[in-house]
Parts: structure tokens; sequence; C-alpha cells
């Protein structure tokens, strides 16, 4: 018969006798601080135990997480870009029909292009060209004046010359006199009229239209306003200042516009 080595059974004696003044201990002790105190040494350890893995798990999770917040927060950001920008050409489209056109003018929508890198007098391009029927000697408007003519054409680009433009010499008249003159630019801003006479009245603040014996501009549009007005003791004209209603730098869509052949 097999018999337990005496050593192991006072191992266990030794065990039961452990346990038992151990639970005898919490027993009487079970209300006071120091069993607290035994209390949380033992959660704060298991805690320290089990820290890293939950941790390492929760940190991985929120990474991800903010990883996905930030990949639909760059694409709600371009989506708003994009309705802003679409909003905003929605406007000026609107405001550009509403411009009053004669019934003998038709009218091609463009967006500029660029600026003719090449052009002492920043001549502007358009994304509109022959494959539009857009020729040599078309006005192009904004919602806020004349801009330019076009000087030439490619299939889907077309050379605009600004209005700006020191060669010009274009025919206008007054606003209220409907005085005749002939408009000639002095730089990007401001242009002066010449061959008003002194007996013309001419108003500071009024605005400066095409007049209908241009034989390239259609009468009627809108160039810019006058800023100064005086008489010339040398002359007999008034010396006439004048203000582009568009600022050429901010030009973002225009109208070509085109005679309609009689029938």
């Amino acid at each position: 018969m097999k018999t337990t080595p005496k050593y192991k059974l006072y191992r266990e004696w030794i065990y039961l006798f452990s346990s038992i003044i151990i639970s005898s201990f919490f027993i009487a002790f079970n209300g006071s601080s120091f069993n607290d105190t035994l209390s949380s040494a033992g959660l704060d350890a298991y805690s320290l135990i089990n820290y890293d893995y939950f941790s390492f798990r929760e940190k991985s999770e929120m990474q991800m997480e903010i990883a996905e917040l930030k990949k639909e927060l760059i694409l709600s950001e371009n989506d708003r870009v994009r309705f802003a920008d679409a909003y905003d050409e929605n406007i000026r489209l609107r405001e550009l029909m509403s411009i009053d056109m004669p019934d003998s003018l038709e009218f091609v929508y463009a967006k500029i292009a660029g600026i003719d890198p090449n052009s002492y007098n920043k001549s502007i391009l358009i994304n509109a060209g022959t494959e539009k029927n857009i020729q040599p000697d078309d006005i192009v408007i904004s919602l806020h004046g004349v801009v330019g003519t076009v000087m030439n054409s490619g299939n889907k680009i077309s050379k605009v010359k600004l209005i700006s433009n020191p060669s010009n010499k274009i025919a206008v008249r007054t606003e209220k006199s409907r005085a005749n003159g002939i408009l000639i630019p002095l730089d990007q801003n401001y242009a002066k009229i010449e061959e008003i006479t002194k007996t013309s009245e001419v108003f500071e603040n009024e605005k400066i239209y095409t007049a209908d014996f241009s034989t390239i501009y259609p009468p009627d549009l809108l160039i810019g306003e006058v800023v100064s007005v005086s008489d010339s003791s040398a002359t007999i004209n008034k010396k006439i200042r004048v203000r582009f209603l568009q600022n050429m730098d901010l030009i973002e869509d225009v109208f070509v516009v085109k005679r309609i052949p009689a029938p």
C-alpha cells in the first residue's frame, strides 16, 4: 500500500491552517480601515495587471475611430466647398441673366480661362471659341459692364483685348444729356472722354454707355461712371475722367455678345 510522504501532509496542514487564520482575520476585521486598505490594494494590483491589455485595445479602437472621423470630415469639407462654389456661381449666373439685352443681340456664356502671359495690356483668355461660333470683334461683357472685344479665337479658347487697353478709342455717350464723346483708356481703372463740349451737361457719378454710332460696340452697353468733370480754358471741350465699373482683375463670368444677322 502506497503512503503519502509526511512532508506533503505537513504542507497540506500548513496550507489549511494558514487559510483558516487568514479567513478568520478578514472576518474579524471586516469593517476596519485596514481591511479596506488591503481590498483597495488588491483591486489596484488587478487593474495594473489588466491595464495594458484593455488600454491597448481601447487606444487602437479610438485611433481607428479618429481616422474614420477625419476621413468623413475631409469629405464633408470638400462637399461644403463644392456646394459653396456652385451656390456662388449660381448667384452670378442669375445676375448675368438679368442683364437687359436687345432682341437684335444674342449672348454666349463663358468663364475666364486665364490671363495672356505674353500681353503687355493683360489680355484675358475665355473658355469659348469657334466651336461656339465666337469670332473676332465680338463683344465681351460682364455684370458690371463692358470687358473688351475678341481678338482671335481657337477651337475652345479666345483671346480678349480688355476695354482698358490704351489702343482703344470707343464712341460713348453720357447717361443724362446723352452727349457723345470718345473714350480713351488711361490705365486698368480709368479713362478720359474727349470731344464733349462745355455746353453739354455732365455730372459726377453719372453712367457712361456705348454710343449709338459705334461701329463695333452695340449701343447702350455700360462702361463706367464719371469721377470728375472740369472745363478747360484752353479748349472748347470738357475734361472728363471716368472709372471703369468692371475691375479687370476680378473677372470670373462673362457673356460674348453677338449681333443677330437680319433675316
